[in-house]
């Protein structure tokens, strides 16, 4: 296994100058990251099967294997690929634009930047055994990366959103959302132990107490948990804008965005402080540990 092949570089060059295309603004070059970012995932996998020892060459040809082929060749040596519906829809739209002059928009950009982040920072680490983040600042600044959530600025660890907010104020919300819901993770181990998508979790009973615990430890404000209805419809939104067309009203997104980033900081308070919900039957409840 080799981090230093040249497929390896080719496929964090791509990943990287994707986020700076996406940081860039500029939608006339949203489709290269789409383009960028299919073509990484294509070359890693090819590295991978050099590193198995298997030939990415089809037989009796110079064509290296397609997409298909690699997953199932994957498959035999078992490098298991869990992203791979979302894996096939990139590719899909990445053909689509190479032959059909498709267009995607910030979203659905920044939803293929987020998995295929998420996508890489796994595969990384379980077969290559190195991180992400450190690969990628040879390539990208502490800025972009922070942007995208790889790292964390303690002064003011949040400020990407507001950047990210600048160029795509759906996408802030998304990743707000997304951090707020790990941090409520954080915070109740036993009911995220249970295997639950985040979402049932953050409507059960449970979900309830811990918003009045942080109420009361003074974490957050009393009229904060109200407003979760708001941040968890608004990441629908931005998740889902094919179900909001011509929608008559215009969605706050500011008002989102400081709601996740008080959430953000009133969790990150409670759980300095040793904050962790525990289930009743326990014999602690919402205790300090």
């Amino acid at each position: 296994m080799s981090d230093k092949s040249p497929l390896f570089i080719s496929s964090v060059e791509l990943l990287a100058h994707s986020m700076e295309l996406f940081a860039q603004g500029q939608e006339r070059k949203y489709k290269f990251i789409i383009l960028h970012l299919a073509n990484a995932i294509e070359l890693i996998f090819k590295d991978r099967l050099i590193d198995k020892g298997i030939s990415i060459y089809e037989a009796k040809s110079n064509r290296t294997l397609d997409i298909w082929t690699v997953f199932t060749e994957l498959g035999k040596v078992n490098v298991q690929i869990p992203e791979r519906p979302v894996i096939e829809l990139l590719v899909d739209d990445r053909n689509t634009i190479q032959h059909r002059f498709g267009f995607p928009n910030s979203d659905t950009v920044f939803y293929y930047l987020e998995q295929v982040l998420g996508f890489f920072k796994r595969f990384f680490t379980d077969e290559y055994s190195v991180d992400l983040a450190e690969t990628l600042r040879l390539y990208v600044s502490e800025k972009d990366l922070a942007m995208f959530g790889l790292v964390e600025k303690p002064e003011d660890k949040y400020a990407f959103l507001d950047e990210l907010f600048a160029l795509s104020p759906e996408s802030a919300v998304l990743q707000a959302y997304n951090l707020v819901e790990g941090r409520f993770l954080q915070v109740m181990p036993e009911a995220a132990s249970e295997k639950r998508p985040p979402r049932m979790i953050l409507q059960d009973r449970s979900f309830v107490h811990v918003l009045d615990d942080l109420v009361i430890g003074k974490f957050i404000s009393q009229d904060l948990p109200r407003k979760f209805d708001l941040l968890r419809q608004m990441r629908n939104r931005s998740a889902h804008a094919a179900h909001f067309p011509g929608e008559e009203i215009t969605p706050d997104w500011a008002e989102a965005l400081k709601v996740a980033k008080d959430f953000l900081a009133g969790l990150d308070k409670a759980i300095e402080s040793g904050y962790i919900r525990r289930d009743p039957n326990s014999g602690i409840d919402g205790e300090n540990e």
